[in-house]
């Protein structure tokens, strides 16, 4: 995630300050008053009574017990300057959230997670998604956005934050056929991502960064100019 850390002027993406799980009122507006915090991480759920994106806690009834709607994260995040990572729990509040992103026009750094098998393992197959449409999805309503793609590391062989490579290879190989012609910097994340509180996360998670176009052909070069993008090494 270099060019959060750019956008922040920090050495890299090490240094980026979380809060994770800002899924409250209170929790957001302290995020908002510290100023030593680069990023704020939410879950973002559905709402079925009144179809809005909710931010809460994970839980069978979150939805229900929600006090921040996604509009609201979103331009309070902004307007403190600060990134923000959204956990997509739900397939149902991607479309309406990339939306709202969409409209707001968002300019500080914004992270779209999910974790790709919990969108094909919904209860009710008919609102699954697949990880392609989901790409297709962020790539049309936010192509600035780095997508975060991911599983959790819950079994008991995971213990020690370890991953399979045979895992690792079968989530590149689904992923990666879905991005078509767009270059990409990829970037492998795997086992426990510490926050303040002491708060931890366990998973892992391909990240790709848009990287920026390649510069228009000159036509015609004079014989004492070199062309350079055509050395330019293209990542996925």
């Amino acid at each position: 995630m270099q060019s959060v850390a750019a956008y922040f002027d920090v050495a890299d993406a090490s240094a980026l300050n979380w809060a994770l799980r800002v899924n409250t009122a209170a929790k957001l507006e302290a995020a908002l008053a510290d100023a030593t915090l680069h990023v704020i991480e939410a879950d973002i759920h559905f709402g079925p009574s009144d179809a809005t994106p909710l931010v809460a806690e994970v839980g069978e009834h979150a939805a229900n017990q929600s006090e921040l709607d996604v509009a609201t994260l979103i331009a309070a995040a902004a307007t403190a300057g600060k990134a923000l990572k959204l956990d997509f729990q739900n397939p149902a509040a991607i479309e309406p959230t990339l939306a709202i992103l969409r409209q707001m026009a968002v300019e500080t750094p914004v992270i779209l997670h999910t974790e790709i098998f919990s969108l094909l393992a919904t209860a009710n197959p008919a609102e699954g998604m697949d990880p392609e449409q989901f790409i297709r999805l962020c790539q049309m309503s936010c192509p600035q956005a780095l997508l975060s793609l991911g599983w959790s590391l819950k079994r008991e062989s995971d213990a020690d934050g370890r991953v399979e490579e045979a895992l690792i290879d079968q989530v590149s190989i689904m992923l990666t056929k879905g991005f078509g012609p767009v270059n990409y910097a990829i970037e492998i994340r795997a086992g426990y991502t510490s926050s303040r509180g002491g708060m931890a996360e366990h998973g892992a998670a391909l990240i790709f960064e848009p990287l920026p176009p390649a510069p228009p052909s000159l036509g015609q070069l004079a014989s004492n100019v070199v062309p350079l993008s055509g050395r330019q090494r293209k990542v996925a």
